[in-house]
């Protein structure tokens, strides 16, 4: 992709945290533990792999894992409308979908109910690895084939005014930086960098960083400053 670079899955494998604690909520048992299986072979530490969401949380209350990673479609509920159970039973806990859904509701209703990550089982297992560590960074992964889905939601002809402090903070977003690394490179505080960051999703009517990006690109923001 050309442009900013987005926190896309991809690069090594061997990158990911081998202390990471994982949960994986699946209803395909196999699949479940075929991925337990190479995430486990891969250095990372699986805590356990369900397959309901009132089985994920009671587990994730006990375990507290860094990351889960969830499918949307659960015998008991959606995984979208799990995400908020997930995170009041382990605060702090990163949730990564993964899921054959490919639809732009169900990646929006992700985003929305704060799911950390999105990717699609059409990635193989270093995307899957990719995406979980860059949870942990503190980035949004979403599987290059979603992209799209992000763009489009700014109405046309509707001009964004951002400041300069805002514009700088964008470019270090697109460059996938953290934002403790944005306030480290801005000479700036983690609180400030977050409320730059607040700013330009509303201005730029995004759900997140990473769509916020996208739209900026879009409307060749990024490109013109």
């Amino acid at each position: 992709m050309d442009g900013p670079k987005l926190a896309l899955p991809g690069g090594s494998a061997s990158s990911a945290n081998a202390r990471t604690t994982v949960v994986v909520v699946d209803d395909h048992r196999v699949f479940a533990e075929l991925l337990a299986e190479s995430l486990g072979q891969a250095g990372l530490e699986v805590l356990g792999t369900v397959s309901t969401a009132a089985e994920a949380v009671r587990l994730v209350g006990v375990v507290r894992p860094a990351v889960v990673v969830l499918d949307q479609n659960l015998p008991d509920a959606d995984g979208t409308a799990t995400v908020h159970d997930l995170k009041r039973a382990a605060p702090g806990v990163r949730v990564l979908m993964l899921t054959s859904a490919v639809e732009r509701t169900v990646l929006r209703e992700a985003l929305d109910s704060g799911c950390d990550g999105f990717i699609t089982k059409r990635q193989g297992t270093s995307e899957v690895l990719a995406a979980i560590r860059a949870v942990c960074a503190d980035e949004l992964p979403v599987s290059p084939d979603m992209v799209g889905a992000l763009v489009g939601r700014r109405r046309a002809g509707v001009p964004v005014e951002l400041t300069q402090r805002e514009t700088e903070v964008l470019r270090l977003l697109a460059q996938g930086l953290p934002s403790r690394q944005v306030a480290e490179a801005l000479n700036l505080s983690v609180n400030t960098v977050r409320n730059h960051t607040q700013h330009l999703l509303t201005k730029l009517d995004a759900h997140s960083r990473l769509e916020a990006v996208a739209i900026a690109t879009r409307l060749g923001i990024l490109r013109a400053r």
